[in-house]
């Protein structure tokens, strides 16, 4: 579901972006469907450094889950090219060179790609709040566009499901290697989606497990933890 943000004009696209821009559909995300029904768009993205509201948007990874199952016929990666490519101690953890940083699409171009691959799916990470934030700086910056799909946070859902290993698991690679899910490339965007839509379709079916049954019912487990957080 995408909202348009008009604070600001538009930056120029040309007719062919602008056409893609309005497709964008507000599509209502149905999350009283069953879990096992529901299409699932599982996130990671890389950036230039740690600060959400700052450091650049490298890339883009996702993944769809549909019924069930990784759809392994459908997943996106995409670079977004940067005027100066980040620091060398930072291109140490992302692995992203300084030449593929400069390679990578126009930001809006790799940004719609991206909110077309979403069209009428959650949207899910680990440690949701930092992808979010990304993310929805850099649509509003280069599309005008707010990011309304709902998001389900890995990283939040998996101590809720299974409290024994919370005190253990904090990372996903903690989370993954507690199932002995087997992941053979890690740390880009693509593969780190790869790894999470992995963790996520054991949360899901331990959520079915635990007679949580929809979207829904799972986006209420969460809000509860929010409020009995906060109390």
């Amino acid at each position: 579901m995408i909202w348009p943000f008009t604070k600001h004009s538009l930056p120029a696209l040309d007719a062919t972006s602008s056409a893609r821009r309005a497709a964008l559909g507000r599509q209502k995300i149905d999350l009283n469907l069953p879990l096992a029904d529901m299409r699932w768009c599982v996130v990671d993205v890389e950036t230039g450094g740690l600060n959400a509201q700052r450091d650049p948007l490298l890339a883009i990874g996702a993944v769809a889950i549909e019924h069930g199952h990784i759809a392994l016929d459908a997943s996106l990666e995409v670079g977004l090219t940067q005027a100066q490519s980040t620091a060398a101690a930072n291109i140490l953890i992302h692995g992203i060179s300084g030449s593929e940083q400069r390679a990578g699409q126009a930001p809006h171009e790799a940004l719609l790609s991206w909110l077309e691959f979403t069209q009428g799916a959650p949207l899910v990470a680990f440690h949701a709040a930092f992808d979010q934030t990304v993310l929805q700086r850099a649509v509003r910056e280069q599309l005008r566009l707010t990011i309304a799909s709902p998001w389900f946070d890995a990283a939040v859902v998996a101590p809720l499901l299974f409290p024994d290993a919370a005190p253990h698991c904090r990372h996903l690679d903690d989370w993954l290697a507690h199932f002995g899910i087997a992941v053979y490339a890690r740390h880009g965007a693509l593969a780190d989606a790869y790894a999470t839509a992995e963790l996520w379709l054991v949360l899901l079916q331990a959520a079915q497990r635990d007679e949580i049954t929809t979207a829904q019912q799972l986006r209420g487990l969460l809000r509860g933890r929010r409020w009995l957080s906060a109390h």
